[in-house]
């Protein structure tokens, strides 16, 4: 009995013994195979340490940048009235936004281009046709650009400024004088194309030449600096570091030759004002067409110089501001039956009063009419494709570069 007793006693500790021997091995296959640990391995009586590193915190993530715009299509069908206008909600104080008037090449005042290239060329994310021009493409009024003026005001019409945060509306002209060494020169045409008999100022922005192609007497000036009066009867080229005053006609001629001589130091200015103030502080200043909103009343015109009637009912382009500041640009189709059939201006007025709009003027409208976003022409052009224009508005974002930040692309 006792031999039987001592048998199952070494037994049972021979058992206990490969137990714990086993028991580390046996541990790590469990753990491997659903992730839990029955047995641990222990030392001086603390678990042992994990393999698995403890998880690093999420990092926190920046919020995400404001949109650069709103967008959306509103339509209306009636048996008598069809209609799709598009829509460009913008907040100029979005420090991403880049909201601004282009050329349609660039840095010259003359010509024509797509709205898709200038869209392309400026890496827009949208853009909208702008405002009126002559027939050989020099904008039809003021744009005035990062403390440079490149047209001059016609006085007729609405001027959109935008400074650094907020948009806004306002009648305003301009004036341009030249002064230095105890002259004063004023009543200038400022980079225009004209025959007319006065005198004329050009700058680099207008081409490379004055274009003209009669007889005028030329005062260049270079660095602040009159270098000579030269006469052509063709074009004349303007300095790259100055401008060029130019004189059509007999007594335009004699009081250039009286005032101005070789050897002064002359400085070229410009003002853009109204009745209450001259405006400071804007990054661009661009002239409209004639006001649609003033302060909530709709005052579109029954006519108007560059579009002519405005109680027929065609594509329609505008922009307004809103009492938050938002800036809203609106493109309605025209013209097109079972589509769009346009607006006349004081329907234009009414849908823009709809939108929450406080202060609007119209743009260039008809075939003209055009929005794109994201690449894509998202209206109905009414000649079924683009027309080539003057000028457009764009919207894109901020681009940054080696730790500086410009606002889109440079002029």
């Amino acid at each position: 009995m006792k031999n039987r007793i001592l048998s199952i006693v070494v037994l049972l500790i021979i058992s206990i013994s490969v137990l714990w021997i086993l028991c580390p091995a046996i541990a790590r296959k469990i753990s491997a195979e659903d992730g839990h640990n029955l047995c641990n391995e222990q030392k001086n009586g603390e678990p042992a340490a994990s393999s698995t590193a403890t998880p690093e915190p999420t990092p926190t993530q920046s919020a995400e940048p404001e949109p650069l715009y709103k967008y959306y299509n509103i339509t209306g069908n009636n048996p008598d009235f069809n209609l799709s206008m598009h829509v460009l909600e913008l907040n100029p104080s979005n420090p991403e936004l880049v909201f601004r008037p282009v050329l349609s090449h660039k840095t010259v005042l003359f010509g024509y281009e797509y709205l898709s290239v200038m869209y392309d060329t400026w890496q827009a994310k949208a853009a909208v046709n702008a405002g009126f021009s002559h027939s050989n493409g020099m904008l039809g009024g003021l744009f005035a650009m990062e403390g440079e003026l490149y047209t001059a005001a016609s006085g007729n019409f609405p001027v959109l400024f935008l400074d650094k945060e907020n948009a806004y509306i306002e009648d305003a002209t301009s004036r341009v004088w030249v002064e230095g060494d105890g002259i004063y020169l004023d009543n200038l045409f400022y980079n225009r194309y004209s025959k007319k008999e006065g005198i004329y100022v050009f700058t680099p922005s207008y081409g490379a030449g004055n274009r003209l192609d009669v007889n005028h007497l030329n005062a260049v000036i270079s660095n602040g600096e009159v270098r000579g009066l030269i006469s052509r009867n063709k074009s004349f080229e303007i300095p790259k570091d100055g401008f060029l005053i130019s004189a059509i006609g007999n007594k335009a001629k004699a009081k250039l030759e009286e005032l101005v001589k070789p050897g002064m130091n002359l400085e070229l200015k410009y003002d853009i004002y109204n009745s209450e103030k001259s405006f400071t502080g804007y990054k661009w200043a661009y002239e409209c067409g004639s006001w649609i909103l003033k302060d909530y009343e709709n005052v579109a015109p029954e006519k108007d110089v560059w579009v002519g009637t405005m109680q027929t009912r065609v594509p329609r382009t505008a922009v307004g501001i809103k009492e938050d500041g938002t800036v809203v640009l609106l493109v309605a189709d025209g013209r097109q039956k079972g589509l769009s059939d346009g607006l006349t201006g004081k329907e234009l007025g009414q849908k823009l009063l709809d939108l929450g709009v406080k202060d609007a003027v119209n743009l260039d409208g008809g075939a003209s009419s055009e929005m794109i976003v994201e690449g894509k022409i998202v209206n109905s052009p009414s000649a079924g494709r683009e027309r080539m224009l003057p000028c457009g508005f764009i919207v894109s974002r901020v681009v940054s570069c080696h730790g500086c930040m410009s606002r889109g692309r440079s002029f």
